[in-house]
Protein backbone atom coordinates (compact mmCIF):
# COMPACT_ATOMS: atom_id res chain seq x y z
CA UNK A 1 0.00 0.00 0.00
CA UNK A 2 1.50 3.65 -1.33
CA UNK A 3 0.98 5.95 1.68
CA UNK A 4 -1.41 9.02 0.60
CA UNK A 5 -0.50 12.30 0.96
CA UNK A 6 -2.34 14.08 4.08
CA UNK A 7 -5.70 15.81 2.98
CA UNK A 8 -5.33 18.73 5.32
CA UNK A 9 -4.29 21.82 3.50
CA UNK A 10 -2.32 22.70 6.21
CA UNK A 11 0.07 19.65 5.97
CA UNK A 12 0.09 19.48 2.00
CA UNK A 13 3.22 21.27 1.56
CA UNK A 14 5.45 19.93 4.44
CA UNK A 15 8.83 18.37 3.48
CA UNK A 16 10.92 15.33 5.29
CA UNK A 17 13.94 16.37 6.53
CA UNK A 18 16.52 14.66 4.54
CA UNK A 19 19.04 12.35 7.31
CA UNK A 20 22.58 13.22 6.54
CA UNK A 21 24.93 10.72 5.51
CA UNK A 22 25.93 8.00 7.39
CA UNK A 23 29.56 8.19 8.01
CA UNK A 24 32.18 5.77 9.46
CA UNK A 25 33.68 6.71 13.31
CA UNK A 26 36.55 3.83 11.83
CA UNK A 27 39.65 5.41 10.49
CA UNK A 28 39.85 4.58 6.57
CA UNK A 29 43.31 5.27 6.30
CA UNK A 30 45.51 2.22 7.40
CA UNK A 31 48.04 4.56 9.08
CA UNK A 32 45.59 5.00 11.98
CA UNK A 33 44.30 1.69 11.75
CA UNK A 34 48.35 0.63 12.72
CA UNK A 35 48.54 3.17 15.52
CA UNK A 36 44.76 1.93 17.33
CA UNK A 37 46.52 -1.94 17.01
CA UNK A 38 49.66 -0.78 18.63
CA UNK A 39 47.71 0.93 21.53
CA UNK A 40 45.63 -2.18 21.82
CA UNK A 41 48.56 -4.36 22.19
CA UNK A 42 50.29 -2.22 24.32
CA UNK A 43 46.85 -1.84 26.58
CA UNK A 44 46.96 -5.51 26.74
CA UNK A 45 50.60 -6.13 27.29
CA UNK A 46 49.68 -3.87 30.24
CA UNK A 47 46.58 -5.28 31.52
CA UNK A 48 48.74 -8.80 31.53
CA UNK A 49 51.35 -7.68 33.60
CA UNK A 50 49.33 -6.45 36.13
CA UNK A 51 47.54 -8.95 36.12
CA UNK A 52 50.33 -11.23 36.96
CA UNK A 53 51.67 -8.78 38.95
CA UNK A 54 48.83 -9.12 41.52
CA UNK A 55 48.69 -12.91 40.96
CA UNK A 56 52.24 -13.40 42.44
CA UNK A 57 51.63 -10.81 45.42
CA UNK A 58 48.11 -12.10 46.78
CA UNK A 59 49.38 -13.87 49.54
CA UNK A 60 50.52 -10.48 51.17
CA UNK A 61 47.34 -9.27 50.73
CA UNK A 62 45.89 -12.44 52.35
CA UNK A 63 48.43 -12.27 54.85
CA UNK A 64 48.03 -9.14 56.03
CA UNK A 65 44.31 -9.10 56.26
CA UNK A 66 44.78 -12.14 58.76
CA UNK A 67 47.11 -10.12 60.84
CA UNK A 68 44.98 -6.86 61.00
CA UNK A 69 42.05 -9.53 61.93
CA UNK A 70 43.89 -10.50 65.13
CA UNK A 71 43.15 -8.62 68.25
CA UNK A 72 45.38 -8.33 71.59
CA UNK A 73 42.13 -9.85 73.53
CA UNK A 74 42.56 -12.96 71.79
CA UNK A 75 45.28 -15.44 74.33
CA UNK A 76 46.50 -16.90 71.17
CA UNK A 77 47.00 -14.17 68.85
CA UNK A 78 51.37 -14.55 69.34
CA UNK A 79 50.89 -18.10 68.22
CA UNK A 80 48.64 -16.73 65.05
CA UNK A 81 50.78 -14.84 63.98
CA UNK A 82 53.80 -17.62 63.67
CA UNK A 83 51.69 -19.52 61.76
CA UNK A 84 50.87 -16.36 59.68
CA UNK A 85 54.02 -15.49 59.14
CA UNK A 86 55.09 -19.41 58.50
CA UNK A 87 52.37 -19.55 56.30
CA UNK A 88 54.22 -16.97 54.21
CA UNK A 89 57.52 -18.48 54.59
CA UNK A 90 56.53 -21.75 53.67
CA UNK A 91 54.54 -20.39 50.59
CA UNK A 92 57.70 -18.73 49.34
CA UNK A 93 59.91 -21.80 49.73
CA UNK A 94 58.96 -24.82 50.56
CA UNK A 95 61.89 -25.74 52.07
CA UNK A 96 61.48 -23.01 54.84
CA UNK A 97 58.89 -25.60 56.46
CA UNK A 98 61.82 -26.73 59.00
CA UNK A 99 62.25 -23.39 60.14
CA UNK A 100 60.97 -22.05 63.55
CA UNK A 101 62.67 -19.47 66.00
CA UNK A 102 65.34 -17.34 65.68
CA UNK A 103 66.01 -19.75 61.91
CA UNK A 104 62.90 -18.32 60.98
CA UNK A 105 63.27 -14.94 62.04
CA UNK A 106 66.89 -14.50 60.36
CA UNK A 107 65.06 -16.17 57.13
CA UNK A 108 62.63 -13.21 57.80
CA UNK A 109 65.90 -11.15 57.63
CA UNK A 110 67.15 -12.81 54.50
CA UNK A 111 64.16 -11.95 52.61
CA UNK A 112 63.90 -8.52 53.90
CA UNK A 113 64.39 -5.57 50.95
CA UNK A 114 67.01 -3.97 53.56
CA UNK A 115 68.81 -6.12 55.58
CA UNK A 116 70.45 -3.07 57.52
CA UNK A 117 69.50 -1.95 60.62
CA UNK A 118 67.70 0.98 59.87
CA UNK A 119 64.58 1.93 60.89
CA UNK A 120 61.34 2.31 59.15
CA UNK A 121 59.87 5.76 59.67
CA UNK A 122 56.38 4.96 59.28
CA UNK A 123 56.11 1.80 61.54
CA UNK A 124 59.18 3.11 63.58
CA UNK A 125 59.96 -1.06 63.50
CA UNK A 126 63.48 -2.88 62.78
CA UNK A 127 63.84 -4.37 59.77
CA UNK A 128 66.14 -6.56 61.35
CA UNK A 129 63.59 -9.14 63.11
CA UNK A 130 66.56 -11.84 64.37
CA UNK A 131 68.25 -9.01 66.73
CA UNK A 132 64.82 -7.32 67.98
CA UNK A 133 63.77 -8.11 71.54
CA UNK A 134 60.30 -7.99 71.05
CA UNK A 135 60.18 -10.63 67.95
CA UNK A 136 62.28 -12.54 70.62
CA UNK A 137 60.13 -11.89 73.33
CA UNK A 138 57.41 -13.15 70.46
CA UNK A 139 58.72 -16.50 69.80
CA UNK A 140 59.69 -17.27 73.74
CA UNK A 141 55.80 -15.82 74.21
CA UNK A 142 54.55 -18.52 71.28
CA UNK A 143 56.56 -21.50 73.20
CA UNK A 144 56.17 -20.30 77.14
CA UNK A 145 52.46 -19.13 77.09
CA UNK A 146 52.65 -18.03 80.91
CA UNK A 147 55.62 -14.92 79.71
CA UNK A 148 54.59 -11.49 79.15
CA UNK A 149 53.25 -10.76 75.95
CA UNK A 150 54.87 -8.62 73.85
CA UNK A 151 53.64 -5.29 72.62
CA UNK A 152 51.01 -6.08 70.20
CA UNK A 153 51.21 -3.01 67.92
CA UNK A 154 54.11 -2.65 67.84
CA UNK A 155 54.67 -6.01 66.20
CA UNK A 156 51.79 -6.51 63.83
CA UNK A 157 53.03 -3.30 62.40
CA UNK A 158 56.55 -4.45 61.57
CA UNK A 159 54.89 -7.47 60.72
CA UNK A 160 52.68 -6.08 57.94
CA UNK A 161 55.99 -3.84 56.89
CA UNK A 162 57.65 -6.82 56.01
CA UNK A 163 54.48 -8.33 54.01
CA UNK A 164 54.66 -5.00 52.23
CA UNK A 165 58.22 -4.53 51.55
CA UNK A 166 60.33 -8.53 51.33
CA UNK A 167 61.72 -9.36 48.49
CA UNK A 168 61.54 -12.83 46.63
CA UNK A 169 64.48 -14.46 45.96
CA UNK A 170 64.37 -15.74 42.45
CA UNK A 171 64.84 -19.87 42.24
CA UNK A 172 68.94 -20.08 42.04
CA UNK A 173 69.44 -17.59 44.63
CA UNK A 174 68.41 -19.44 47.81
CA UNK A 175 71.09 -20.67 50.00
Amino acid sequence: MIPKPPDSYMLRNIRDVELPEVFSWFPQTIGWKIVFTLIALYAAYRIYRYAKHWWHNRYRQEAIDALLSLTPDDANWPYQMVKIVKAVIVYLDKGNAALYGVKLLAQMDYLSTDSSSEKHSSAGTQTVFQHDDICLQWLACVENSKLEKPNFDRLRSGLVVWLKTHQVKPEGEHE
